[in-house]
């Protein structure tokens, strides 16, 4: 049934928390086997107290919703409790005393609440409520239970570092699953979807939208470095925004060049291995078709409207509904309205138990019509009678603050990502030495330890460091590199209007090619292929008003006149600024 609740300020999905104690009531079941063998007492007493209750709950028509929330939290804490009995506390130590003293704290904390519930749900079969468990009663018990389970994961990650034993990489696997579930359960597809001949299908999803978001995901998916960004899926803000049964927002704000895009990436990929349905879009301001909300709302609708089963998989009956009553009325040409947009992703949400949708740097969006998506996110997060989760990235745009005010939030910190800039200038700083880019590639150990180390203490973001590394990278002498590690711009303006300084001091026709690029790019209503840019650049206008052209530059040329301020996206064959900051810059 379409039930929500109120809960600690959220809309909760009973039909989500009941499929969630699904999954890990099966969960538990496939680690039982060896859960048996070894016999953790400890966790069967908390265990057979929730399937009583439970068995209660399910036989009663008026199943009190909070009980079946707090299930709902117990559940993945019992089954993890019994993967670190089973294989941490085997171990005589005082990291494994530890870790066990607070799970029993945890289970007496959980039996307590069990005791209350129970207590409570039997009040059922008499037709009368006693007051026994209030919603600020379970609210104060769950609070401390999570409190208590914080415990217990410090406590085993302690006595993980001392314990590495044979089968840990099936333990992660297994406590992966407990902690963060992922619902198998589809709607009914065969009733909501029409098989389609591919030609039909590719014309239909061509209509939705023909934004490439796959290569841009792609693109800045391999060009992250492994390792990279982990910390925010750790973050105690992810994870809650991941594990909660209600449809909730989680914006990610930070400074430009702070990494915020790959860190969005990494969310993307994340749930990409999972069967879960995903929809993402990565904004750019550079790109007219990736700053429109509408658009942005029908790419995020062709990635849901495919349904992905097998060779024979068709789109959403809705979807192909609106086509066909289109194609009917001869206005097949017609594409969707940003409200016709809005409406069908909700419909759509309606259909799948649980739906996540990304959207990076969404303050790219322009200006005039940004307020525009805001308000589409926040009615879908309010009327879906399912769950919906959204991940947005945005710099410290106060207009998107002021919208997702009520939502979680983090803010992004220098220090969030330190190891991740620290990581990334070592391996910039080593290609440059590998590709003989700084100093002809004879760089000693000391002279490369020295330049990291300083570049490490300096760069607060990961744009700013690949620009400082380009800067020593033009010298010629070791003397002159040490000499400006200390003396290098610290802020992308000043680094900025040094490169710009750099391109307009250049002989020849130089300067003027370069500027023809940053206007072409700035411009061009729709991204330039690089063959029509390279021709473009060299084009003159005399005094007459007459056209001169010589041959086109080449590739490598015009990087080296731009001085990287541009890049060339091989997948999408076109160039475009290094970041969104050169843009502004040159505005």
């Amino acid at each position: 049934k379409e039930w929500k609740i109120k809960f600690l300020g959220d809309d909760i999905v009973l039909r989500h928390v009941g499929l969630k104690i699904l999954h890990w009531v099966n969960r538990f079941k496939e680690v039982g086997d060896i859960i048996v063998q070894f016999d953790p007492g400890h966790a069967a007493l908390p265990w057979a107290g929730f399937r009583f209750l439970l068995k209660i709950c399910l036989a009663e028509e008026e199943t009190k919703d909070i009980i079946l929330i707090g299930l709902e939290k117990i559940t993945p804490l019992i089954n993890r409790c019994t993967l670190y009995e089973l294989f941490y506390l085997h171990v005589d130590n005082t990291v494994s005393q530890n870790l066990e003293k607070s799970i029993l704290r945890l289970y007496i904390a959980i039996l307590k609440f069990l005791a209350k519930a129970i207590q409570s749900a039997n009040c059922f079969t008499e037709n009368r409520v006693k007051a026994v468990f209030t919603t600020e009663d379970i609210s104060d018990d769950l609070r401390k239970i999570e409190d208590l389970g914080r415990t217990v994961a410090l406590n085993a990650d302690a006595t993980e570092a001392q314990s590495i034993r044979t089968g840990f990489e099936r333990l992660q696997k297994l406590l992966e699953d407990v902690h963060l579930t992922v619902l198998p359960f589809g709607p009914r597809l065969d009733t909501i979807q029409k098989n389609l001949d591919r030609a039909r299908k590719s014309e239909i999803l061509q209509w939705i939208s023909e934004i490439p978001y796959t290569e841009h995901h792609t693109r800045i998916s391999e060009s992250r470095l492994n390792g990279t960004t982990d910390w925010l899926l750790k973050r105690e803000e992810y994870w809650n925004w991941q594990a909660t049964s209600a449809s909730k927002l989680l914006l990610l704000r930070g400074t430009p060049g702070a990494g915020k895009t790959y860190i969005a990436s990494s969310v993307i990929d994340s749930f990409l291995t999972t069967p879960e349905k995903l929809a993402y879009f990565y904004c750019n301001r550079a790109e007219p078709s990736r700053r429109d909300p509408r658009k942005i709302l029908c790419t995020l609708i062709q990635q849901l409207a495919k349904t992905d089963l097998g060779e024979g998989a068709g789109l959403l009956t809705h979807v192909v509904d609106i086509y066909e009553k289109r194609e009917k009325e001869g206005q097949k040409s017609a594409q969707l309205s940003l409200a016709e947009a809005r409406d069908l992703l909700v419909q759509i949400t309606d259909i799948y138990p649980q739906i996540t949708i990304c959207i990076d740097a969404i303050d790219e969006v322009d200006n005039d019509t940004r307020i525009h998506l805001l308000k589409c996110l926040n009615h879908v997060i309010q009327t879906s009678k399912n769950v919906v989760k959204i991940f947005v990235t945005t710099r410290m745009d106060v207009d998107i603050l002021n919208q997702f005010e009520n939502f979680p939030r983090i803010e992004l910190q220098p220090d969030d990502n330190v190891d991740d800039i620290n990581k990334f200038i070592l391996t910039e700083v080593q290609n440059s030495i590998e590709d003989r880019l700084l100093l002809d590639g004879v760089v000693s150990n000391e002279v490369k330890k020295e330049i990291c180390n300083i570049l490490c203490q300096r760069c607060k973001g990961k744009y700013l460091a690949a620009l400082q590394v380009s800067f020593l990278c033009k010298m010629q002498l070791e003397s002159d590199v040490k000499r400006n590690l200390t003396t290098l711009p610290n802020t992308l303006k000043k680094i900025y209007e040094e490169i710009y300084k750099g391109i307009l001091t250049q002989e020849g026709r130089a300067p003027k090619i370069a500027l023809n690029a940053f206007r072409w790019i700035q411009c061009s209503k729709e991204p330039l292929s690089s063959e029509t840019l390279l021709d473009a650049v060299m084009v003159e206008v005399d005094t007459a008003g007459e056209f001169s052209q010589t041959e086109p530059a080449r590739v490598k040329q015009l990087l080296t006149i731009c001085h990287n301020l541009i890049i060339l996206d091989e997948k999408l064959n076109t160039f475009r600024f290094a970041h969104l900051s050169v843009d502004e810059y040159l505005e």
